[in-house]
């Protein structure tokens, strides 16, 4: 394999670095460049701190992951676990399955909203902070949804699950920024992508066999994930280290009035403490801007309408809309409707990362590779194609087959076609973005997930009316060619992307994380 030497690049790349992306070679700006598996410098050159995240070791990154993953699983699986009993919830309350899967909407709304005010605060006084804070908020809702008397009681309880089940998708991709370099971060962003996509659609499954116990009963919807959550809370509480790290791209200093203290004490024992983060500065009104900001870089406008409205179509749409479904067409019971809506999004997403992470690391290397070092993100978008045609093609197939009343196995293989092509899009997109503003990833993750819940959230008020007044197949292929024609913007990225960026410059905001 042909390796660069480092003397042959270091130079090439320090001068490239902030005119092609935000991210720089390093902010520190080392005469002798730390280099990736291929040869090149790293993305963003860790400091010499051992307490840097990006220096942890595998098994530290790998653990703090999958605990901010689950917790991001836990936001959709928390507001979606009842979607499977929307009919025994509507006989026993008196109300239409419709206005059932409100449920389900008003906790995706708070739980887009929420994130807006969780960024900035994250990003001035820590990430872990927020995780725990946050979540005890959603154990006390989703407990308080379970006891509610009335119908309104849960629709109030409802929100602040939203509210409380938030903070892992909102900002857990920044996290994944925080510890994973520029080479590898497809991989890793897709192992949280994952997560966050397939929470609704396990939610299907338990929700499904929850509701159809006798014993149990659709209220246990409730109680099941406020149990989970409180489980995971607990974990987090006494195993999750803070990832946030400030660096001084001035003075090229990073915390040293720490260092002769961290220098006595093993990296390892020193993040059990669970340091606090250094207070660089105070929390400003200001801030709380930060997030729409980001709307004026064509990088993360277009990825964020495109990727919003592809998670609306390849996941939440088949979860609000299945058990009328296969409801009133194939008569399943709530467990049926769970296996159906579940298993095949599961399944789709798995198959689907794939072909996503590995892929798009892979023609990250390439690119850099044939331009002699010069790092595009623009290159992960090529990953997107397959996706792109596939996830409107299951949304069709979904459709037809549901109009035509065909064997159930048709809506089921569209459902797990899109959930195919959704986890392509999702993890290219996450990279791309945070690729392009890495010291932003805390508003860029919470932006994504602000569109992804906005749009998901209209979905279960209109989607089954448009399927009555036309047909399931129309209603389905209208809303698949919309999200067909957004990924023109994604093109118009792989066109000029690259230009746009370095017209705009870097955000002034957050430089030192």
């Amino acid at each position: 394999m042909d390796l660069p030497a480092a003397e042959n690049h270091a130079d090439m790349m320090d001068s490239k670095a902030s005119a092609t992306y935000g991210e720089k070679v390093s902010d520190n700006a080392p005469i002798n460049p730390k280099l990736d598996p291929h040869g090149f410098p790293l993305r963003p050159q860790p400091t010499s701190d051992p307490l840097d995240p990006l220096n942890w070791p595998y098994w530290l990154k790998l653990a703090v992951l999958l605990q901010v993953s689950f917790l991001a699983f836990l936001g959709p699986f928390c507001q979606a676990v009842i979607n499977s009993a929307f009919v025994p919830l509507a006989k026993d309350l008196h109300i239409s399955v419709v206005v059932a899967s409100y449920n389900t909407t008003i906790a995706i709304l708070f739980a887009g909203v929420s994130p807006i005010l969780w960024s900035p605060i994250a990003n001035v006084y820590g990430r872990r902070p927020i995780f725990l804070a946050v979540s005890a908020l959603g154990i006390a809702a989703q407990c308080a949804a379970g006891a509610a008397p009335t119908w309104g009681g849960i629709l109030a309880a409802r929100a602040f699950v939203g509210m409380g089940t938030s903070a892992g998708m909102g900002i857990g991709a920044a996290v994944v920024a925080d510890m994973f370099f520029m080479h590898e971060r497809g991989r890793y962003m897709g192992i949280y992508i994952v997560f966050v996509t397939n929470g609704a659609h396990i939610a299907a499954v338990v929700g499904g066999y929850t509701a159809l116990n006798h014993s149990l009963g659709w209220r246990w919807c409730y109680w099941i994930p406020a149990m989970i959550l409180a489980g995971t809370w607990v974990l987090m509480l006494f195993c999750l280290p803070e990832t946030l790290y400030h660096r001084d791209n001035k003075t090229g200093e990073s915390h040293m009035h720490h260092q002769q203290q961290r220098q006595t004490h093993r990296a390892w024992l020193s993040l059990l403490t669970f340091r606090g983060v250094p207070i660089k500065r105070k929390l400003q009104l200001w801030d709380f801007t930060h997030v729409f900001l980001m709307l004026k870089y064509p990088s993360v406008l277009l990825s964020t309408l495109y990727y919003a409205v592809s998670f609306g179509l390849g996941s939440v749409l088949f979860a609000v809309t299945g058990a009328k479904a296969f409801g009133s067409i194939y008569h399943f019971n709530t467990a049926q409707i769970g296996l159906c809506i579940g298993l095949s999004t599961f399944i789709g997403t798995l198959i689907g990362e794939l072909l996503a992470g590995p892929v798009s690391d892979r023609i990250l290397y390439l690119s850099t590779k044939r331009s002699g070092g010069a790092f595009r993100p623009e290159a992960r978008l090529q990953a997107i194609w397959p996706g792109a045609l596939l996830l409107p093609a299951g949304v069709i197939i979904e459709g037809v087959c549901l109009q035509y009343r065909t064997h159930w196995s048709g809506p089921v293989l569209g459902i797990g076609i899109g959930a195919f092509g959704l986890q392509i899009i999702s993890t290219n997109i996450f990279a791309y973005v945070t690729d392009c503003y890495k010291p932003q990833s805390a508003e860029i993750s919470t932006l994504l997930n602000l569109g992804r819940q906005t749009f998901s959230f209209t979905l279960g008020f209109y989607m089954i009316p448009f399927a009555a007044a036309t047909t399931w197949g129309v209603a389905w292929s209208v809303m698949a060619v919309i999200q067909a024609v957004l990924f023109g913007g994604v093109v118009l990225l792989m066109w000029r992307g690259k230009e746009w960026r370095e017209r705009l410059g870097a955000p002034e905001f957050d430089r030192d994380l």
